[in-house]
């Protein structure tokens, strides 16, 4: 039967060509014969075949059963199966699971992790056969041998690019094939303390421990026991919650989709500490672009494997004591192997900023008087006590915010940079890029480190549709080929790529009970019983309209008033307009915008501006006073009429109407929108003209009569069977359409 293969992990089954219904039972021998055959290529004596599947039986028994069992084979392979007196065959390799399996692992290929390896010859029974018995065991091990290979390199390679989730999977079915393997263990250990679940973790080591000395009498080796302390010490951490199925809320829990490279330029930092070469790396995005989660998955990653990580965070500094980030991060090392080697008068200077010092060793003299050089003193004191910790294990300062680290703290680091630029220490720190003001001290730190040879700026844009795509199935536990991608590419849209805009959308969808998580397997669903209509204006996350307004509270007045006029404008506005609407030179007009370009806020297309993404204008209008945003729409409908040639007012004609609209100013509405009418109906865009005569409708409605024979002759030249009615206003907000919902829909009553 050519073509035909043959499924050998799990229960044996023979499957024809071209997708047909699978063979009759071959029965227990036939099959397991069959397998022989496939697997070990060649020909094979009777002698040696019947001895394989009937070596208890009498010889001149076993020869029949073997030629009964061929004859099974042959009514179903036909010539593909190759028997003379002496020998048996097939005549070509029979495609199989196990063929490509092996294919897949001589190519390196890690899809041959998929393959159900320890299922091999699944539920054949063979009585009487000891010899095909061991064949299949040594055959079995050979294969569980070679999957380990693959899971190992398939987990190390998860492991490699932060991919916490796929690492502990291989590591889970790594351990199916080798149950005691230490580093199958110590994968599944790391993966989870990195996801969070620092107690899952340490409960896996002790029933591996305790397994250890039950059937080998023995402990974990020395390595494991050390990451299993390691994993203890690091601090108490919130365990998910895992295999509920009674409890239906959604996990906003993905693995580091699209910072693959970011984590790698970390770990290569990593491998430099292990070298002895101190580093700076600075983590450089907009807020939300997932500074915090990279920098604590990092710190994980690295206590497990053995660095004493301090933990520090800016704020703004009016909130903040002086050095307080830095205070907080050197408390977290009072328990620090190392930390006693530091001298006790560089001790006594810490003890300034960090009092527990003292509890910690009740010896360390009182600080010198206040004198010259005080300052100094502690620098150099806090230096010494980051090489004395650096001396015992690599050590790692994570300093979250530093856009708001004061004064003193920013002169500190570039001291401490500087100073330790030998020694196994990694500055890691988080600024968010369009957070910090010009001319304070934090802007002139990183503006001092972007100058140092060992310091490596690591951006972190947005996410690509692709990589929304993907954080979405995996925390929807979507597992269609194409599920969600509609959906996706619209929270792309919505939200710029941004994750913590991503993650609010869609805690909005849920809280609105426009989505929902299936009972039992937690994908994400869409409720078969919810209005459509529900999802074409969608309230603005409180959490993300407070994140985008704190950015906007760091403008001046000038800024403000500007950003808001962009805001109100909804689409890009020349310089010209800008400085007619606010009475500034085009000059003022551009170095105010260059601002807020800088601080990510607005952006420059083809010599025009325009707020940087729709949600941010939403943000920035909402925020306007009903009074002022109307006089912006009035300014901006005068302004472009004013700067608008007069040959090209058709083309702006349509602006000027929906500005005018939005002001309250009915008359010049209506005129404009029809000019705005006549224009795209010059162009042959007849839904757009047909769009204005509905403005034109909302603003006079006296005029209605002749509206209606307007609409009439536009639709009889555009070719259409019927006058529809005119559209509703615009609504320009937070929607998605129901054809994006493209996931399952299903009715979560009975």
């Amino acid at each position: 039967m050519p073509g035909s293969s043959l499924t050998l992990f799990g229960t044996p089954s023979l499957h024809p060509a071209h997708g047909g219904a699978d063979t009759s039972p071959l029965g227990a021998k036939a099959t397991a014969l069959l397998a022989y055959l496939t697997l070990e290529r060649g020909p094979h004596s009777r002698e040696k075949l019947a001895s394989l599947l009937w070596g208890e039986s009498p010889e001149a028994q076993a020869r029949a059963s073997l030629r009964q069992a061929l004859r099974r084979l042959h009514a179903v392979l036909g010539e593909d199966l190759v028997a003379d007196r002496a020998t048996v065959q097939l005549a070509a390799p029979l495609d199989s699971d196990v063929a490509r399996f092996l294919e897949l692992c001589g190519r390196g290929d890690p899809a041959a992790a998929d393959f159900a390896v320890p299922r091999f010859l699944d539920g054949l029974t063979v009585a009487g056969a000891p010899a095909l018995e061991e064949w299949a065991d040594a055959t079995r091990q050979s294969l569980l041998n070679r999957w380990s290979a693959t899971l190992r390199s398939v987990a190390r390679d998860a492991v490699n690019r932060s991919r916490w989730r796929e690492a502990l999977a291989a590591g889970e079915s790594w351990l199916t094939a080798d149950q005691l393997n230490e580093e199958a263990m110590s994968v599944v250990m790391e993966a989870m303390h990195c996801l969070g679940d620092r107690a899952g973790a340490l409960s896996r080591f002790r029933h591996y421990r305790e397994r250890l000395r039950q059937e080998l009498g023995s402990r974990p080796t020395a390595t494991l026991t050390e990451l299993a302390s390691r994993i203890e010490h690091a601090g108490s951490a919130t365990s998910p919650t895992r295999g509920e199925p009674h409890e239906l809320l959604p996990r906003f829990e993905a693995d580091l989709v699209g910072r693959e490279a970011q984590w790698l330029e970390l770990t290569a930092v990593w491998d430099q500490l292990g070298r002895g070469i101190g580093a700076v790396v600075v983590l450089e995005g907009q807020a939300g672009s997932g500074k915090s989660r990279l920098n604590d998955e990092f710190a994980r990653w690295a206590t497990g494997r053995g660095a004493t990580v301090l933990l520090g965070h800016g704020y703004e500094p009016a909130s903040g004591a002086a050095f307080g980030p830095l205070a907080s991060a050197l408390a977290s090392a009072l328990n620090a192997p190392g930390l006693g080697g530091t001298p006790p008068e560089w001790l006594a200077e810490v003890a300034r900023l960090v009092p527990d010092l003292r509890r910690r060793f009740p010896g360390v003299p009182a600080p010198a008087e206040t004198q010259m050089g005080e300052r100094s003193r502690l620098f150099e004191g806090v230096a010494q006590v980051l090489m004395a910790l650096a001396a015992e294990r690599p050590t790692i300062m994570c300093l979250d915010d530093v856009q708001w680290c004061d004064a003193e703290s920013c002169a500190m680091l570039l001291y401490l940079t500087q100073r330790l630029e030998g020694a196994p220490v990694l500055f890691l720190a988080g600024a968010t890029t369009g957070g910090r003001r010009r001319n304070l001290p934090a802007d002139h730190l990183l503006r001092q480190l972007s100058a140092r040879s060992h310091a490596t700026f690591i951006e972190l844009g947005p996410l690509s549709e692709d990589e929304v795509w993907t954080a979405i199935r995996q925390m929807g536990s979507i597992h269609t080929p194409a599920g969600a991608r509609r959906f996706a590419r619209r929270i792309h849209e919505v939200s710029g790529g941004n994750p913590f805009y991503v993650i609010e959308l869609l805690k909005t969808l849920f809280s609105q009970q426009l989505l929902s998580v299936a009972p039992i397997t937690g994908e994400w669903i869409v409720p078969a019983d919810i209005n459509p209509g529900s999802l074409s204006s969608l309230p603005m996350p409180r959490s993300l309209r407070d994140a985008i307004g704190e950015r906007v509270s760091l403008l001046d007045e000038e800024s403000r008033i500007l950003l808001g006029t962009l805001a109100v404008a909804a689409r890009p506005v020349s310089p010209d307009v800008l400085a007619h609407v606010h009475g500034m030179s085009r000059l003022r007009i551009a170095a105010l915008a260059d601002d807020l370009i800088e601080r990510l806020l607005a952006t420059e297309e083809h010599g025009a501006y325009r707020v940087i993404h729709p949600l941010l204008g939403d943000v920035v209008r909402s925020a306007l006073t009903d009074s002022l945003r109307g006089e912006l729409h009035r300014a901006l409908s005068l302004s472009i009429e004013v700067v608008t040639p007069v040959d090209r007012m058709g083309d702006a004609a349509g602006e000027i109407a929906w500005h005018a609209d939005h002001a309250g100013d009915a008359g010049r509405a209506y005129a404009f929108a029809l000019l705005a009418a006549e224009s795209a109906t010059d162009r042959t865009a007849y839904h757009e003209a047909f769009g204005w005569l509905g403005l034109a409708a909302r603003t006079a409605p006296q005029e209605a009569e002749s509206l209606v024979e307007r609409a009439a002759a536009l639709a009889a030249r555009a070719g259409w069977t019927e006058v529809p009615p005119f559209p509703s206003a615009i609504q320009v907000g937070f929607g998605i359409a129901e054809e994006d919902m493209d996931l399952r829909t299903e009715s979560l009553v009975g």
